[in-house]
Parts: C-alpha cells; sequence; structure tokens
C-alpha cells in the first residue's frame, strides 16, 4: 500500500483508524506477559558469560559447589557495648528458624552461631558488639526470586520468629538485599516519571495548543503507543529478546519526549495548512509536506537507538533497540492515528485549533535577524560560552557505586555501612582468585606457586587478609620452617657448628698426636710403659671417623628435612672415644711434635702416627670447607636481593607429616585432581568504590605479569567477586563509551546525508550535537559535584547522555534545516535562513519544552544516577533550542555556503550580455 493510499485512508476513515489502534492496544495490552518482571529477569545477566568474573564464578560452582553462591544475604545483629547471652540465643534460633525444610530454593546455606566454630568465629565482630547471619542465595543479586527469598527471610523475622530482645539492633544487608532495594527505587522511577510525565506535558501541550481536547491527541497517541510497545517487548523477551529494566523507564520518557515531538510537528504543520471546510485534505497535504522531514528525524532517533546495539555491555545493548522498537511503533501511530484523532476533532470541535492556526509571533524572526546580521561574532560568541563548559565535561570523574547511587537513609545502605565498620568491607564484598593449572597444584611445584601468588596479593597496600592452602588462616606463619630461605638458615647455622666441631676436633688430635709422640720418646729414653696397648686400641680411629662424619650428616639433614638429627646416643651403645680422651692421662709438659715419628717405628706405632696425622689434616680441611660454605650462604642470606629470591616454600611430604592440617586446608581451597586452587581476598576500601575497583585491575595485571614468566606449569588466574564484577563492569561500559562515540554519529551523519544531500551540513548539524553534550556534562558537574559535594558523576549519565542528545536532539536541527532547505529555494540564503528560524522557531521550542518536561521527571527519582542524567538531558535540550539551533547552526551554515551564495548572486546581479552586443575583437 503507498503513502497515498494510507493518508486518504486515514484522512477519509478516522473513525475506523482510531477504533483500529484502540482495540489492538486493549488486546495486546491484556494478553501480554508481565514486562516488569522478565525486565528485572534481563538485569540479572547484564555481563556475559565470557566476562572474566563470570567465568571465575562458574569455575567456583563447578569444583566447590558448597563454596559458591550468586549473591548474598546478610542480617546483622548488633548491641552497643557488647552481645548479651540472650542475643546469642536469638541468633540461634533464627538460624534454625532460617534453616526450616519449606524454605525457598534460592536458599543455598544458612550461616550463623550453629555454623563450623572457625566460621562462626568470624561471623562476631573483634569488639562482641555484632552478630552476622549469612544466606548465600543460587540467584543474581537483582533477581525476582532472590527478592522473593529476602521476603520470606523477613516473614520468618518479623512475624514467625522468636522475640526479639529489648535494644536488639536489626538491619539487612548483602548484594541480594541491595539490589532489591535498587529495583525497587527504579520501580519507583518509573512510577514517578510517568505521572510527572503526563502532569508536566499536559501543562506545557495546554500552553502550546491552548486547547485540553488538542492537547489530548499527543498524549492519547503516546499512551497507545506505549501499551502496544509494552507487549510486544514482553512477548520478545519471553522469546528470548535481551532486556533490562531501564527498558521501561526510558520507553516511558523517550515516547513521550520525542514521540510528542512528532505528534507536535504534524499538528504544527497542520496549523499551517488549516481549512476549516476541508480538513481531510489540509491533512493529506500536510502528511505530504510533513512526511520527509517527520521520517528523517525519526530515523536518526530510531538508528541512533539501534546502535546501541552493537555495545558488549547488555544494559546498554539491550536498552536501545527495546526503545527504538517502541519509537517505530510511535512513529506509526504519529503518522495515522494522529492525522485520524486530528482529522475529527476538527470536524467536532473546529474551534479548538484556533490557537494552533495563529502565527507563532515575530520573536524569533527578530533573533534571525539580529544573529545573521552579524553572522561570525554569534557563531563565536555562541562558543566562547559553550567550549570551556563542555571542556570541564570531560574531565569529570565517573563512578560506580550502587550504596551512594541509592539513598542514604536506605537500609540495605545503612546495615553495609555498619557491617563494614565492624566487620570490615572485605566481610560483605570478599574477592575470590581462582588458579586453574594444566598439572596438578597439590605437588611440591604447584604448592609453590599458590604460596608466591598469595604472597604477591599479600603485597597489595589495603587488603586486610589473603587465604589459600598455604596460609588457610591468613598468616604465613605456620609454615615461615618450611621456607627454603628459613632451611638454608637452618643449614647456615649447621655449617657454624660443623666448623666449630671441626675446628675443635683439630686442635684435639692435633695435641693428642704431640703427646702419643712424646710419651714413646718417654718410652724409648727411659723404657717405663706410659702408653696403654690394649688390643682394644685400634678401634679409635673408627670412633674418631665416625665423629667426623656426624656433622656432614646434620647439615644433609637440615637441608633435606628442616630438622637436625637427633643427638643423643642410644643406651646401648658405648660413648665415642676421642684422640684427646685416648691421651688425657698424658701431661701438658710433653715434648713438641717436633719429635719425629723414629722414636714409634720399633714397635710398631708407625699406623697410628700416620691415621691421626690424616685425621688432622681432615680435619682441618673439614673446617676450611665449613667457613668457605658459611661465607658463600651468609653473603646470600644476608643481602636483601638474595632472601627475597629464597623465600620460596617447599612442602614436603615430611612438612605435611609435621602440619596435618595442611591437609585440611588442601581440601578446602584444592580441588581433588590438584587443577584449580582458590584464594580469598578480603579488600580494605569501600565496596564498588573507585578504589576497590582499581585494585582489581591491579591485582589481575599483577598476577597475569607473575604467571606468564613461570617455567613448568601453565596456570590461569580469574578473579570474581561483587568488585570484580564492577570492574569488569566497568571495562565494558569505558570500551562502549568510546565505541559509541564513532559509531553513533556515524550512523546519524549517514541518516542526515540521505536527507539533506550535503555532508557539510551534516557534519556541522553532528559536532553542534556533540558540543552540546559536553556542555550539559560539564554543568551537571558544576551543579552535582563542585556545588552539591558528590565525589563524581554515574557512569551511566556519560553513556545515555551522548546518545539521547546525539540522536533525539538532532530533531529539531532535523526540523529546521528541512524548513530552511526549502525557503532557501526560493528566497536565497539569509533570507531563507532568517525566515526558517521565524517558523519553525515556535515549534523548535515547544518540542524542546516537551522533551526537557519529559527528561525533567528523572529529577524526582530517589536514585543519584537519574536525577545526574535528567539535569543533563534537561541543560542539553534547553541550551539547543536556545543556543544550537537559533545560533549556531543558521550561523555556522551561512559561513559554510556563503562563498557559494555570493557566485549565485554575482550570477544574477552580472547577466551576460547577447552576443551581437559584444564589440568585436580587433
Amino acid at each position: 500500500m503507498s503513502f497515498d493510499s494510507i493518508r486518504g485512508f486515514v484522512t477519509r476513515r478516522p473513525s475506523r483508524v482510531i477504533l483500529g489502534w484502540v482495540v489492538l492496544a486493549a488486546a495486546i495490552g491484556l494478553a501480554s506477559p508481565d514486562l516488569t518482571r522478565l525486565a528485572a529477569e534481563g538485569q540479572a545477566h547484564l555481563l556475559g558469560k565470557d566476562v572474566e568474573s563470570n567465568r571465575a564464578s562458574a569455575m567456583i560452582r563447578e569444583a566447590w559447589p558448597e563454596q559458591w553462591y550468586d549473591s548474598m544475604v546478610v542480617l546483622s545483629l548488633t548491641r552497643p557495648g557488647g552481645l548479651e547471652p540472650e542475643d546469642t540465643a536469638y541468633a540461634a534460633a533464627l538460624e534454625k528458624s532460617f534453616e526450616a525444610a519449606d524454605r525457598p530454593e534460592a536458599i543455598l546455606r544458612v550461616y550463623g552461631p550453629g555454623a563450623n566454630p572457625k566460621i562462626a568465629e568470624r561471623l562476631r565482630s573483634a569488639d562482641a558488639e555484632m552478630e552476622l547471619l549469612v544466606m548465600p542465595l543460587s540467584t543474581a543479586f537483582v533477581a525476582p526470586a532472590s527478592h522473593e527469598a529476602i521476603d520470606w527471610l523477613r516473614d520468618r523475622v518479623e512475624a514467625h520468629g522468636p522475640p526479639r530482645p529489648a535494644g536488639l539492633d536489626v538491619k539487612w544487608t548483602g548484594d541480594a538485599v541491595l539490589g532489591r532495594d535498587y529495583m525497587a527505587n527504579v520501580q519507583a522511577s518509573l512510577d514517578r516519571a510517568a505521572v510527572v510525565t503526563v502532569v508536566l506535558l499536559l501543562g506545557v501541550l495546554l500552553i502550546v495548543y491552548r486547547s485540553f481536547l488538542l492537547a489530548l491527541v499527543p498524549l492519547t497517541t503516546i499512551a497507545i503507543s506505549l501499551v502496544i510497545s509494552r507487549g510486544l517487548l514482553g512477548w520478545m523477551a519471553a522469546a528470548g529478546w535481551e532486556i533490562s529494566p531501564l527498558v521501561e523507564l526510558f520507553l516511558v520518557v523517550i515516547l513521550f519526549g520525542s514521540g510528542t515531538d512528532f505528534c507536535l510537528f504534524v499538528s504544527w504543520r497542520f496549523g499551517e495548512n488549516w481549512n476549516q471546510a476541508d480538513p481531510a485534505g489540509a491533512m493529506r497535504v500536510t502528511l505530504r509536506r510533513s512526511m520527509e522531514a517527520l521520517l528523517t528525524s525519526a530515523g536518526t532517533v530510531i538508528a541512533g537507538l539501534l546502535l546501541m546495539g552493537v555495545n558488549e555491555f547488555k544494559l546498554f545493548s539491550s536498552t536501545g533497540p527495546s526503545v527504538a522498537v517502541g519509537l517505530a511503533i510511535s512513529v506509526a501511530a504519529t503518522l495515522t492515528l494522529t492525522p485520524a484523532l486530528l482529522v475529527l476533532l476538527a470536524k467536532l470541535r473546529p474551534g479548538a485549533f484556533r490557537g494552533l492556526s495563529r502565527h507563532s509571533g515575530g520573536f524569533w524572526d527578530a533573533v534571525a535577524r539580529k544573529a545573521l546580521a552579524r553572522p561570525f561574532l554569534a557563531w563565536a560568541a555562541t562558543l566562547v560560552v559553550m567550549i570551556p563548559i563542555a571542556i570541564l565535561g570531560m574531565e569529570t570523574n565517573f563512578l560506580q557505586d550502587l550504596p551512594a547511587e541509592m539513598p542514604a537513609t536506605t537500609e540495605s545502605v545503612t546495615g553495609l555501612r555498619s557491617v563494614a565498620s565492624k566487620m570490615g568491607q572485605g566481610a560483605v564484598a570478599p574477592l575470590t582468585i581462582v588458579l586453574e593449572s594444566d598439572k596438578s597444584l597439590q605437588e611440591s611445584p604447584g604448592l609453590a606457586l599458590i604460596d608466591d601468588v598469595s604472597r604477591i596479593v599479600s603485597h597489595q597496600r589495603r587488603l586486610t587478609e589473603v587465604r589459600s592452602a598455604t596460609q588457610p588462616l591468613g598468616s604465613t606463619e605456620p609454615l615461615d620452617r618450611a621456607r627454603i630461605l628459613s632451611r638454608l638458615d637452618q643449614v647456615n647455622d649447621g655449617f657454624k657448628r660443623l666448623q666449630q666441631g671441626a675446628d675443635q676436633l683439630h686442635d684435639n688430635l692435633d695435641q693428642g698426636l704431640t703427646k702419643l709422640k712424646a710419651a714413646r720418646w718417654i718410652e724409648q729414653m727411659t723404657g717405663l710403659q706410659i702408653i696403654n696397648r690394649k688390643p682394644s686400641a685400634p678401634s679409635d680411629p673408627a670412633a674418631t671417623r665416625t665423629a667426623i662424619s656426624s656433622g656432614f650428616k646434620q647439615a644433609a639433614a637440615v637441608a633435606i628435612t628442616g630438622r637436625p638429627l637427633a643427638s643423643t646416643p642410644k643406651a646401648d651403645e658405648p660413648a665415642a672415644t676421642t684422640p684427646a680422651a685416648a691421651t688425657a692421662a698424658l701431661s701438658d709438659g710433653a715434648k713438641p711434635r717436633e719429635l719425629g715419628d723414629s722414636a714409634l717405628e720399633t714397635r710398631g706405632e708407625e699406623p697410628l702416627v700416620k691415621d691421626l696425622s690424616r685425621a688432622v689434616d681432615g680435619a682441618g680441611q673439614i673446617a676450611g670447607g665449613a667457613k668457605q660454605a658459611i661465607a658463600a650462604l651468609s653473603e646470600i642470606l644476608d643481602d636483601p636481593v638474595g632472601r627475597r629470591a629464597l623465600d620460596r616454600l617447599l612442602i614436603t611430604s615430611e612438612t605435611v607429616r609435621e602440619h596435618p592440617e595442611l591437609l585440611e586446608s588442601f581440601a578446602a581451597y584444592i580441588t581433588p585432581d590438584g587443577r584449580h586452587a582458590r584464594i580469598d581476598v578480603a579488600q580494605e576500601a569501600r565496596v564498588f568504590s573507585g578504589e576497590a575497583l582499581d585494585q582489581v585491575e591491579t591485582i589481575r595485571r599483577r598476577l597475569r605479569d607473575h604467571l606468564e614468566e613461570e617455567d613448568g606449569l601453565r596456570v590461569r588466574a580469574y578473579i570474581t567477586g561483587a568488585n570484580a564484577m564492577g570492574a569488569d563492569t566497568r571495562a565494558l561500559t569505558r570500551a562502549d563509551q568510546v565505541r559509541s562515540w564513532f559509531v553513533i554519529p556515524i550512523g546519524v551523519f549517514i541518516v542526515l546525508w540521505i536527507a539533506l544531500r550535503d555532508p557539510i551540513v551534516c557534519i556541522n548539524l553532528v559536532a553542534t550535537m556533540i558540543l552540546t553534550y559536553g556542555f550539559a556534562l560539564g554543568a551537571t558537574h558544576v551543579l552535582f559535584v563542585s556545588i552539591l559535594g558528590a565525589e563524581g558523576l554515574d557512569w551511566k549519565v556519560p553513556y545515555f547522555l551522548f546518545v539521547l542528545l546525539v540522536a533525539v536532539g538532532v530533531d529539531y536541527n532535523v526540523f529546521l534545516m528541512s524548513r530552511l532547505k526549502e525557503e532557501t529555494a526560493t528566497l536565497g540564503l539569509r533570507a531563507g535562513i532568517g525566515r526558517a528560524v521565524g517558523q519553525t522557531g515556535g515549534l523548535i521550542t515547544s518540542a524542546a519544552a516537551i522533551t526537557a518536561v519529559s527528561f525533567a521527571s528523572f529529577l524526582f527519582s530517589p536514585l543519584s544516577s537519574l536525577r545526574q542524567l535528567g539535569f543533563a538531558l534537561v541543560v542539553g535540550i534547553v541550551v539547543d533550542a536556545l543556543l544550537v539551533r537559533p545560533l549556531l547552526v543558521p550561523c555556522g551554515h551561512w559561513l559554510i555556503n556563503r562563498g557559494k551564495e555570493t557566485r549565485r548572486m554575482s550570477k544574477l546581479l552580472s547577466p551576460r550580455l547577447p552576443e551581437r552586443l559584444v564589440p568585436a575583437a580587433d
């Protein structure tokens, strides 16, 4: 069916068109699924499965199902001055009540005073003023199933639980409770936006139309479009279409904003072509003349929204295309339902169009004349006003802080602050590092790697605790003796003892040999028998050799096992006889060693002397070697670089036998196959704060660099937890923001180029909207950060502001440029620009007022992010209507095309003379 056929049917059969739309809206609205619930479920899957935090969470779910959870509910019981026994009994009774057989499936476990003693100890604050009950959930923090589980828990406390002790403060928190409160605030924002938008729009439309009945036309069109859009999106979401809770909010605001602008444009042009005798004919003329501009304007908005689908973060990629579907439906209604309503109203109440058919006045004509009198000055002055604020907007800080986004008095927010003050931030938002290896991590190299990673993480500032298989209690002290550094310290001590023993042995042997020679010389000279020649004497050298080797055995034992050998002899062993003991009866005044061996040779004593001489030399060599070893080890151990290089863990079977608690730690933190290990980390920074997210990125980067250099094992590290998910979200949204800076302007430019066929003009329009975006962002920074003291702007503000201002705001310039194209064709450039500005001034100002009050409904939201976005959008729309559209765009258009206009006017003012009047050349 052609457009002419549609125009004819709409204008000739308006009642049938209206009835068809009403019946369609009623049928879809009544039969469609609940979009609100489906959108809430979509909010739970904003990050893709391949994102690091989700991959780590999936590994934990598979490897440690008893430790896995998706979100958490925390109930804090606080009594200033210390908990009483009845408070502990109350907590135990609640724990038992929560473990009821009919509890929701989403509640995985219940931790309280009756839990494992180690866990129960961690659930009580150090000052004994707070007790926690923790309920991990299997559902996402914003999922409806999580909210139902929270309602069940609250009901067990408030309606079916034991009596609460007087003076005991009870607060609910945890990420699941934060998500529940956040979604409640989103719903409150939606409800307020719907009411405020309708009320404010009705007021603006009454001023514009000067007729209540006429004001109802766009409201009726958008209301029917909204009902149909919600129903279709509900069916699409049920079939697998991705959607988020913000879809409903933006659907209301954009349809009532841009959709009403489209209706206003049709109504305004209908007023220009008003013919009371033939309203149907006037409407056909209106539709024919306004169709191109309307479709171009709507096309830029829809293209910008659809291009949001190229983003990776699903909050963006699902919101834009969904709203585009609703806007396309509203465009269809604007081209059919709105004309039908206007024609029917013109037939029934033609007096309602008196105000609409009047000229908009001379205000904008005067503005256009003054601006075009000095176009460069007006253009430059506008830039001077806007550029400094726009630069400030590009330098603002953006926050991704869910608790800070909600009202400070929200129970989950106050409970979070209370728990963090008593338990630390890590208690409410722990991080988990998952190590994935190609080989078992239960062997010595794997355990050393786990220890290295744990210590690398521990060295990060503002971490309160790091627990892993090698430090299950958060401290490295229990296994310090198993470190190579500690073992070498013991080896060095063994060498020092060895040197001392060898020196002493050398001295004693040397003295004994001297005394032996002296005694034999005395025997030869006097004939007396001084030396005892019992048969057992030859056993002394063997005992001597045993004593010499004991030092080596002690050093080897320390190096291998980390412990010295027992030195106490067995009861049935005779004490070793040393050479010193054998010669103890000799007098100290014996002859020196220079006596020589000749005196002993006659009695067969030469082998003993030679053995003792060799023993003296061997003891000296032992002492020298020990001294060299001590010097080398001391040089390494005394140097900070050496100690750092040797600070590695070496866990052997002997270590495990000495520390049997390690087996329990390995079972808790390492999977049975050894391929995955877990490290729990508690941060000091506030949950979702920029510092906490930055720290996650720092830990990821350092672990990646360390593991890439690891030899023998191929290990990858993944981090999950609330702050890890926040870091992933921030990384995705930043990438999406950069992508949108290129994709959306290019898409809008292409649509404008198709419509206007002038690339330079299209570049001018897109550039002015980007400047408007920067100005609005800077003004928002001034109000909320510089004046109101916020830490920064919410992370969603720059993205949605850019898309909405560039895609939605450009439609005003489309209205202007389409009219400018018509006027300049007949009046010339300067006069055509002036007339186009004057003729569209009232229309665009009214449309801007409608869009501004629609976005102003965000200012009534309890969420600071939506208030910031609402203010930024209002500023952008107002600046566009008051500065960009009447000054920057027309003057820029004049400056771009003045050369072309000068050449055209030269040809018109200097026509070429007829050839017969031109003098002949000489």
